[in-house]
């Protein structure tokens, strides 16, 4: 059945009356009439019900009208309570302040069911009347009075009791009161770092009311570094304007000075960490920094995603014993180390020359199964920051020999791997002993008769001579070989060969091996150890052949993986995939354990 709904509104009195009329259809052949919101019609009204009434209009038949509960209804100026009545067309129904006429369209077999407000004002109750009665204010005090009463309560609680149990903590109010005067003013809890002066406010706020100072958190940090003077901190700052500018000034003003620990490093927040993590605190100084300290080498960095310069690895360009020159070198001017040793990535890392042959018959004693692999000689360090040492006793012996002489009955005799001088000496002594082994003392031996006199000492001495002359060349010749090409030592080594081998002053050119390339921002390897990620993803090794090459990735590489704070936040194909990075996911402010300053090297 199709129920035709007119909803009627007329605006104005007299002649100036406009009639506004809206229509729509019910395929239904009940129709709901109440207060609540998604009646078929809906009459805001208290004097109606939420559910008031339903007109029931059949295929066949009269239109009936039902009343739920208690509700009341006019019928053509009859009272109508409980229990169905008939309506038939020309009815008109009044419920609260509407009107309701009953249609019939016999053309189309409808019913038309016609909507007015005919409410008056004393007719019914107005919202300002509705508003009168259910408002709090009727039974509150006035506005006014909440807001001085509250104010004093805060004043009371948060100011004047803090107060006096800071100054009399013994105070019969302070002890009746039913709120702790410390716990009132404390905005969090403590970080886990600082967990244990939780019941220890004066280890900090040494001073009620006042801000705690550098001084208080220097008396447990000691030995922190700054990563820039103070002076040029300072004047790298971009200037504060308009009201952040009051604001810092008003801070002052309370005794809560700018650049103070504090400033970075926020306690009582569990919602945050207790470094600040966002670029901002960084960027602030270091976008266009070259315009505020024009002096600076420091390159300027906003975001590591699209606006860091390329990385700048301290590269050894002068090896030493102690303390290796070394030099901040960009990665697009392919820098190239001076490590002393040479050491082709590429003829160790290959699978089809003599040493993958070599590995492939020593699997189950080294585990070469797969060849030789990075992390057969690189091991990282517990942290996961740095690596190991490569030593060549426990890494490099296995299929690097030191044997310089083979005994006849097979026994090799090896070198001791360390100093030239130790080498040679070691070589010296083993052919001088091996010379004199060999030589008879007739002087002394009974089973020969000899002539009387020195001539059995004096052939001795020259038999000791021209032996030792022997084992001099012997050890010449044999050191030259370990020194020269093919030689245990020349093979790793960078010899300094003497104008004149017979003073066998060979030299071996100290050994500087890098074990961190970004001294203020050492790399987790542990972190980076993920399924489908290899060394070779990230280190070109395979393709190296000469330990000079400097195998770091880029900052294009990292940045397939790593996007900075600002182009996440963005968002878009740029970010998608793509892990969050600000400024202290590789620096810290403070130099960490892994910086080493050297003369002349911050």
């Amino acid at each position: 059945m199709t129920i035709l709904i007119r909803d009627i509104k007329r605006i104005g009195t007299g002649d100036a009356t406009r009639t506004s009329i809206r229509e729509r259809k019910v395929e239904a052949e009940t129709i709901s009439i109440g207060r609540r919101k998604g009646s078929d019609i809906q009459i805001d009204a208290l004097s109606i019900q939420l559910d008031h009434a339903e007109i029931s209009v059949p295929s066949e038949g009269d239109a009936l009208l039902r009343l739920h509960g208690n509700a009341t209804a006019l019928a053509d100026g009859r009272v109508v309570t409980n229990g169905k009545s008939v309506i038939k067309p020309g009815t008109i129904l009044r419920l609260g302040p509407v009107q309701i006429t009953v249609e019939n369209n016999t053309v189309d077999e409808t019913i038309t069911l016609a909507v007015e407000s005919v409410e008056t004002r004393t007719e019914a109750i107005s919202r300002d009347d509705e508003d009168a009665v259910f408002a709090t204010r009727s039974v509150l005090p006035s506005k006014r009075i909440i807001s001085w009463m509250s104010a004093l309560i805060v004043l009371g609680f948060f100011l004047a009791l803090p107060i006096l149990a800071d100054r009399s903590p013994a105070h019969p109010i302070v002890k009746a009161s039913p709120v702790q005067a410390d716990v009132s003013w404390n905005s969090g809890e403590l970080s886990l770092l600082h967990s244990n002066l939780k019941n220890d406010c004066a280890s900090c706020h040494v001073n009620a009311f006042e801000a705690v100072t550098d001084d208080t958190c220097l008396s447990c940090h000691t030995d922190l570094e700054r990563h820039a003077e103070p002076l040029d901190l300072k004047k790298a700052e971009r200037p504060v304007e308009g009201f952040n500018a009051f604001l810092t000034k008003t801070s002052e003003a309370f005794g809560r000075p700018a650049d103070r620990c504090s400033s970075c490093h926020i306690e009582h927040n569990a919602s945050s960490h207790i470094i600040k993590s966002s670029d901002a605190i960084c960027s602030d100084c270091h976008a266009e920094l070259d315009k505020r300290l024009p002096n600076t080498d420091i390159m300027n960095v906003s975001d590591f995603g699209t606006d860091h310069p390329e990385f700048r690895p301290y590269v050894i360009v002068a090896p030493a014993l102690a303390q290796p020159l070394t030099q901040r070198i960009s990665l697009d001017l392919i820098p190239k180390g001076n490590s002393g040793l040479k050491f082709p990535h590429d003829l160790h890392m290959a699978d089809n020359n003599a040493v993958a042959k070599m590995a492939n018959t020593l699997p189950g004693r080294y585990g070469f199964d797969d060849g030789v692999t990075c992390d057969d000689c690189h091991s990282e360090e517990a942290g996961g920051a740095l690596f190991e040492p490569v030593r060549m006793e426990q890494d490099c012996a296995m299929c690097h020999s030191l044997t310089f002489e083979i005994e006849a009955d097979g026994y090799e005799r090896t070198l001791r791997h360390g100093e030239p001088d130790e080498v040679i000496a070691s070589m010296r002594d083993f052919y001088d002993a091996k010379a004199l082994a060999n030589i008879r003392d007739t002087a002394t031996d009974s089973r020969t008769r000899r002539r009387p006199g020195a001539a059995a000492e004096i052939r001795n001495s020259n038999r000791r001579e021209l032996a030792f002359k022997r084992s001099e060349e012997v050890t010449i010749g044999k050191v030259d070989a370990i020194f020269s090409e093919g030689g245990a030592c020349y093979d790793c080594h960078e010899i300094e060969r003497p104008v004149d081998i017979r003073t066998m002053d060979f030299k071996v050119l100290p050994i500087s091996v890098a074990d961190s390339f970004y001294r203020r921002s050492p790399f987790n390897h542990e972190v980076h150890e993920i399924e489908g990620v290899e060394c070779s993803s990230c280190h070109a090794a395979e393709t190296s052949a000469s330990s000079s090459d400097i195998l770091l990735p880029k900052i294009a590489v990292c940045r397939d993986c790593h996007i900075g704070q600002a182009s996440w936040k963005a968002g878009g194909d740029i970010a998608a995939g793509k892990y969050p990075t600000n400024c202290l996911t590789c620096h810290g402010f403070h130099d960490g354990p892994h910086y080493k300053p050297q003369d002349g090297n911050p």
